[in-house]
């Protein structure tokens, strides 16, 4: 419980530091001026007196009073973090190196909360919850309904893709929907809410509908349908057996 609870107050603290008490100004400064950044430090030094506040709270209450253990855990943490947005205003701008950012922003939190709690209390969740066959089962599903699905559904499409072009459309952009739409349905049928999945049939046939009554191609109306058809299919599919193996098991 020590563990998951300093986990999730760090969290917290470095949620509110570096979104809401971070001006998009510090952001640009910092990305323009790096480490001559004035910014840069106000920022890290934010993150440090959030951090000690919730360090503190933590240490008297649940873990041994040590002010040392404060301060040191404190420091740690405003110094991995300068370190790291430092490292990102070098990078490019965009997703992948966001969320590097804060995957290395989370792996510091995750190590400090193991090093100031009970190391037992860290390697029970990481056995019994995130390596359990449950887990697993889910964690197969998602990756089963992304890049392998496309795979299939893709082959099964490829006579019907022959026979016209698909210049105006942007194939990277029909990928990534399709990923989209599996996830979410893959979501809402692993927590039982179908009414989700109808939702999500029904928005993306709306959209859908303006464009093919536009184009009136009856080749590209059954290359929709079948599409569609098949991904839900194969969703449904991997969710309902993914479902079914966890009660099993």
């Amino acid at each position: 419980m020590s563990f998951t609870l300093l986990l999730v107050a760090l969290f917290l603290a470095h949620l509110v530091a570096d979104f809401y008490l971070q001006p998009m100004s510090w952001v640009n400064d910092r990305n323009s001026r790096h480490f001559r950044a004035t910014k840069l430090y106000l920022h890290v030094l934010t993150h440090g007196i959030v951090s000690f506040i919730i360090l503190a709270l933590w240490e008297f209450n649940y873990g041994w009073n040590e002010l040392a253990r404060v301060v040191c855990a404190t420091l740690l943490i405003m110094l991995s973090h300068f370190l790291i947005d430092l490292a990102k205003s070098y990078s490019n701008k965009g997703v992948v190196p966001f969320l590097l950012d804060q995957l290395a922003h989370s792996i510091v939190l995750v190590m400090l909360a193991v090093w100031l709690t009970d190391y037992d209390e860290f390697y029970a969740l990481i056995w019994q919850k995130l390596i359990a066959i449950d887990t697993l089962f889910v964690i197969c599903a998602y990756i089963l309904v992304l890049n392998p699905s496309s795979v299939f559904i893709r082959m099964m499409l490829e006579k019907i893709t022959q026979g016209f072009a698909t210049s105006g459309s942007i194939p990277a952009a029909g990928h990534s929907i399709g990923l989209l739409e599996r996830g979410l349905m893959l979501s809402f049928i692993l927590m039982g809410e179908y009414a989700g999945v109808g939702f999500l049939l029904a928005a993306k046939s709306i959209f859908r509908f303006g464009d093919l009554k536009a184009s009136e191609e009856k080749q590209l109306t059954e290359y929709v349908m079948l599409g569609t058809l098949l991904s839900v299919s194969v969703t449904l599919l991997i969710g309902m057996s993914t479902v079914y193996l966890v009660k099993l098991f």
